[in-house]
Order: structure tokens, then sequence, then C-alpha cells
């Protein structure tokens, strides 16, 4: 099994990492990470955009952006088509740090991005607006129709 090697595991929130540190916390692969930046889809939030000799700063929600991209892809969900739902989740929500998140989980449609809540709406990551969607727990109804069909019998 392949482990990445993480460059100074004892870095601060604050702190920058490389295209190749953030390559590789993202589980991704440079020319990958590279990619995205020239397709704007995860541009560095810390600093140098691109240029050539130009060193890039990924903050630690860009990596986050970037391994959210890493677990989409391995779906099958395009990183281009979700370019407009992960620039809006950066642009709205910079505070994700090691200590903060302004959510509790990333939903998609393949096309858009939305940030779910444990007590709130969800979210459109494009431009922040609340998106109208239910959730419904299937092991929820599972357990309430087999309660039904016991006490029926």
């Amino acid at each position: 099994m392949f482990m990445a090697k993480v460059a100074k595991p004892d870095r601060g929130p604050a702190e920058f990492f490389s295209a190749g540190e953030a390559a590789q916390l993202a589980g991704l692969t440079l020319a990958m990470v590279n990619y995205l930046c020239r397709n704007d889809v995860v541009v560095p939030s810390g600093g140098t955009h691109r240029g050539h000799g130009r060193a890039r700063r990924y903050t630690f929600g860009d990596v986050v952006a970037l391994r959210l991209v890493a677990k989409l892809s391995a779906t099958g969900v395009s990183p281009l088509r979700l370019r407009d739902g992960l620039l809006g989740l950066r642009k709205h929500h910079p505070e994700i740090t090691l200590t903060s998140l302004p959510g509790s989980h990333i939903v998609t449609n393949g096309s858009e991005l939305y940030l779910r809540y444990s007590d709130a709406p969800i979210e459109r990551a494009f431009d922040g607006q609340f998106a109208f969607a239910f959730v419904v727990e299937l092991t929820t109804l599972q357990r309430e129709v087999a309660s039904l069909m016991s006490h029926a019998a």
C-alpha cells in the first residue's frame, strides 16, 4: 500500500504549501494539480496564481478542495464541470482550516456543488444561495416500514 509522505507534519494552519506538497497531500499528481490550476478549477489562494518560474502557494483550504477533486474524480465526476462550484466554495468559504469548516458535507449532482450544514438548509457553493433540497435517510424509512409490517401482522 502506498502512503504519501507529508513534508513538515507540524506545519501550522497559516502556512502555505508548494504545488508538489499540495499534490501529495491531496492524493493527486503534480501534473493534475498543474492542470487544475491552468484551467482555474482550484487556484492557489496563498498568493501567486501561475506564471513561469513563479512558486504557487496553496493554503490548507486549497488542499482540502484539491482532495475533494481527487475523491470526486475517482467516482467519475469531471473536475471541469465543477469549476464554478469549487471556485465559489473557496471564495465564499475561506474559513476551511485545520479547526474550522463551513459545513458538514459536500453534495453534488455532477455539475454543481452544494454545502450541507447539519442544522441549516443546503447552500449552493457557486454563489452562497440556499437551495431547497429534501434529504431523507433511507435506513429510517426501511425501519419504519418493517416496524409497521410487524405491528400489522
